[in-house]
């Protein structure tokens, strides 16, 4: 199916753009468009304004300094995943950029892109023809949640891979709008409201992506159906500071693609502080993990296998970490 519709604007500055947002309800920003055009074909997303952000400069880019890393929200991943001082530096972030679907999706895509993008659910993410064989869904507009079979209910799933190794690594975020820029951490931008699953304003632009100085270890695993082309199934990112070589003096394990917002093990992580690294109980720090998330049967994996897999993978990160 072709694209709907629409009247479409290339901006060519912040202010421009943040006032074709205000012009209707119905505008969206099109970075690379690897979500957004194949949600459009489907009629998920039928806007009557598309707003087309690349020939804004200030959107791109990447800097690194005594301050950490600065990556411009029109960045796209492969140019992230390739960057220099973030493979040397920051190699879970590198590593997770270059995982994300195939190479034409990391060449087109963004990071504010992949760090916006919708949430998704087996009911949701599907042609018209497939979804007209039932009621529509809460999230396109309808009263049921069909994961769930109750109303006023969204369980939709975030299946971003940037995003939990970056709420790791503590990054902030520069929102710009009519009245002016703001900055608040990354995690503040999920609501882990399935339906409306980010806490932006109708108005305002993700323009920048801040990383503190590294100080520890990251790294992301990603467990997916098949290995190319395909969101997480179970994706974690797990960050360490250390206090010497071997002590866990500081943990952070955030996962995607099991609820509708990436989630933190704040009990897990609470586990594994105070642990020497060769001595860290990995069973019972990822059974403990894996009673922390509540993953719903939105895609064909069962909620079951999700935590088994959520416990496998976090014990895999801390034996490889190491």
């Amino acid at each position: 199916m072709g694209l709907p519709k629409f009247e479409y604007l290339e901006p060519k500055s912040l202010k421009e753009a943040t006032q074709a947002l205000m012009s209707t309800s119905r505008a969206v920003l099109l970075a690379g468009g690897t979500d957004l055009l194949v949600n459009m074909k489907h009629r998920v997303v039928e806007p009557d304004l598309v707003i087309d952000l690349k020939a804004i400069s200030k959107l791109d880019g990447i800097s690194f300094g005594k301050e950490g890393l600065r990556i411009g929200a029109c960045t796209s991943l492969h140019d992230l995943a390739s960057f220099p001082a973030v493979r040397k530096f920051y190699p879970a972030l590198s590593q997770a950029a270059g995982e994300v679907g195939a190479y034409s999706h990391q060449v087109m895509g963004t990071l504010g892109g992949n760090l916006c993008q919708g949430n998704r659910c087996r009911f949701y993410n599907q042609s018209v023809f497939w979804r007209s064989v039932r009621p529509i869904c809460y999230k396109a507009g309808g009263k049921i949640c069909h994961v769930v079979r109750k109303p006023g209910e969204c369980h939709s799933t975030y299946c971003g891979d940037l995003a939990p190794v970056l709420i790791a690594m503590e990054a902030r975020i520069a929102l710009i709008g009519p009245e002016g820029e703001g900055i608040v951490p990354l995690r503040k931008l999920y609501t882990g409201d399935g339906k409306s699953p980010l806490s932006l304003k109708r108005d305002e632009i993700l323009r920048e992506v801040m990383v503190p100085p590294p100080t520890g270890k990251t790294i992301y695993l990603k467990w997916r159906l098949r290995e190319a082309i395909e969101f997480p199934t179970v994706g974690l990112a797990l960050s360490l500071q250390l206090d010497g070589k071997e002590w866990v003096k500081k943990a952070r394990i955030v996962f995607t693609a099991v609820e509708p917002a990436p989630v933190e093990a704040r009990e897990a992580e609470k586990a594994l502080q105070g642990n020497s690294l060769a001595q860290i109980p990995t069973d019972k720090i990822g059974a403990q993990a894996a009673k922390e998330i509540s993953p719903m049967r939105t895609s064909t994996v069962s909620p079951a296998y999700k935590r088994k897999m959520a416990g496998i993978l976090l014990k895999e990160a801390i034996e490889k970490i190491g």
